[in-house]
């Protein structure tokens, strides 16, 4: 569990915490399907927590901070240094994601990682670096090793201005199963991703701008297939560019309506490819909705927009839809939360039936503190990728449970079971897979 970012106490009110927060998630999601911590293609995940018309995050039970189960870090000067060191044991029943012939394995995973941190009164500074090494007992050809290093940091510049940045560079594997990689290997590829973040927030009394630019660059190796034909990286490696501008009204503490747009540049090292001459895009977002919270039990944010995405290749032209998303978090009781989640969005692939999707996905879940010391969960998830000039589709459906056990300020063990479901008209895509993991986590 990431450390959680403490607050500014400067003699105005600061955004910096919230803002420097939601930036350091925003770099963290630019590979979702490839969370670092999520080393099994396993979709238990909650969604991330609303934020309230301050820009606050809203958290509910699995997500909220217990102060009494933290560690405390080393204190190194005006830094606190936390290293951690995760080890899973986990077991999948179908580690190649295939309809038949499926092979079972166990999987052990040792990720150390360190964290340090400021506690200056003003201003943030954080970085981070991690390992992972994944070993497969009945398929050493699965074994990979990971690796992640960032930087992330704020400027307090006065009453209402924050500026923010953050860089990471992390080493990954395709993961077997995953719906937005087609590609087929003998041995799960590596990539490397490059992303970097900025952002400036203004606030005027209710009235609040955020302006964003984002890049990020994809480096895939190139590998065999499994009909024994060499995948060239440079097919798949591409950088994004983009930028994102957002405005706020809070009409009551309880209440804010916002409307943002954005533009995302696509551009791939080799541009052809899936029977295009260029796969490159850019296009357009833009959305309008409201978010709220209200007295700590209910939180959310609700908008609707349209996204375009304009491909090179005059003859696949342009893909455009309505999009919308939606979150909800319910606190019944200091004890149980229940969240969803609703997303309709634009989506690009590198390889597969098409340059470009429509996916719609949806998210239930419940969470209970049983003790002070134990957390339960429960969730399940449809998700659905309609290809754009294809016939093609694919459906998921994803069942899990956790349970998080705080056994003092320096030890945790959790456990993790999912169930997942693949339907589709792709060749050979369609699966069943179980998978169970055991974590044990150790924080200083």
């Amino acid at each position: 569990m990431p450390a959680m970012i403490p607050p500014c106490r400067p003699p105005h009110r600061s955004l910096l915490p919230s803002t420097l927060a939601v930036l350091l998630a925003t770099i963290s999601s630019m590979a979702v399907a490839q969370s670092y911590h999520r080393p099994i293609l396993i979709e238990n995940q909650p969604p991330q927590d609303p934020r309230d018309p301050s820009g606050e995050d809203q958290p509910g039970v699995m997500t909220r901070a217990y102060p009494e189960f933290s560690p405390p870090g080393m204190t190194l000067g005006g830094f606190t240094l936390t290293p951690r060191l995760m080890t899973d044991i986990g077991y999948s029943d179908n580690i190649y994601a295939r309809p038949r012939n499926s092979q079972a394995s166990a999987i052990g995973v040792l990720t150390p990682e360190a964290e340090l941190q400021s506690n200056w009164s003003r201003h943030l500074l954080q970085a981070a670096v991690s390992a992972e090494a994944k070993r497969y007992a009945s398929e050493k050809s699965e074994n990979v090793e990971n690796y992640r290093v960032s930087l992330g940091g704020g400027l307090d510049i006065a009453t209402g201005s924050v500026l923010t940045g953050a860089v990471k560079r992390q080493r990954f594997h395709d993961l077997r199963g995953d719906p937005e990689n087609e590609v087929r290997t003998r041995e799960p590829t590596p990539f490397d991703l490059t992303a970097g973040n900025i952002a400036f927030q203004q606030q005027l009394g209710d009235l609040s701008f955020r302006l964003e630019g984002s890049g990020s660059s994809y480096e895939f190796q190139s590998g065999t297939g499994v009909n024994g034909r060499t995948i060239d990286g440079a097919d798949r490696s591409y950088a994004t560019l983009g930028g994102l501008g957002r405005v706020s009204y809070a009409l009551s503490p309880d209440f804010s309506v916002f409307g943002e747009g954005g533009w995302q540049n696509r551009t791939y090292d080799r541009p052809r490819g899936n029977g295009l001459s260029s796969r490159n895009s850019t296009g357009p977002t833009v959305n309008s909705g409201f978010s709220f919270a209200l007295g700590g039990l209910w939180s959310g944010e609700v908008a609707v927009g349209y996204a375009e995405r304009d491909i090179d290749d005059a003859k696949f032209g342009s893909v455009s839809a309505m999009t919308a998303r939606a979150s909800l978090l319910w606190n019944v009781t200091r004890a149980t939360s229940l969240r969803g989640q609703a997303v309709r969005a634009v989506g690009e692939t590198a390889v597969g039936p098409s340059v470009a999707y429509i996916g719609t996905t949806y998210w239930f879940g419940i969470e209970h503190q049983l003790q002070s010391d134990l957390l339960l969960g429960a969730n399940v998830s449809t998700r659905t990728l309609d290809y754009v000039h294809s016939p093609d589709q694919t459906d998921i459906l994803s069942v899990g449970a956790r349970a998080t056990w705080f056994i003092n300020r320096n030890f945790r063990a959790q456990a993790e079971y999912n169930f997942s479901r693949r339907d589709g008209t792709l060749p050979d895509s369609n699966f069943d897979r179980n998978i169970g993991v055991l974590r044990f986590v150790s924080s200083f």
